[in-house]
């Protein structure tokens, strides 16, 4: 069972969420507006300083058009978790 604070993860949800930003070409305050967060936690996810709360992806999924579940699935993958 992979720890839930495993660096590996953690950096992979980083990179997912950077790409996925970058890709709707979004900087890191029109993210953080969008999902209504503060742009310095956006900077944070994306350094792997900090971990989103379940509804913080909600919210940046919506803010990237995208589905949680991609996000969460993406993340995965980098990570090479098992399913």
């Amino acid at each position: 069972m992979p720890d839930v604070r495993d660096k590996t993860i953690i950096s992979a949800f980083s990179q997912v969420l950077r790409e996925a930003r970058t890709k709707r070409g979004y900087s890191q305050e029109q993210l953080a507006y969008e999902a209504g967060v503060d742009r310095t936690f956006i900077s944070m996810l994306e350094t792997g300083k900090r971990q989103p709360t379940l509804s913080v992806i909600f919210a940046l999924a919506v803010a990237l058009n995208q589905r949680p579940e991609e996000i969460i699935a993406a993340t995965q993958k980098l990570s090479q978790l098992p399913r």
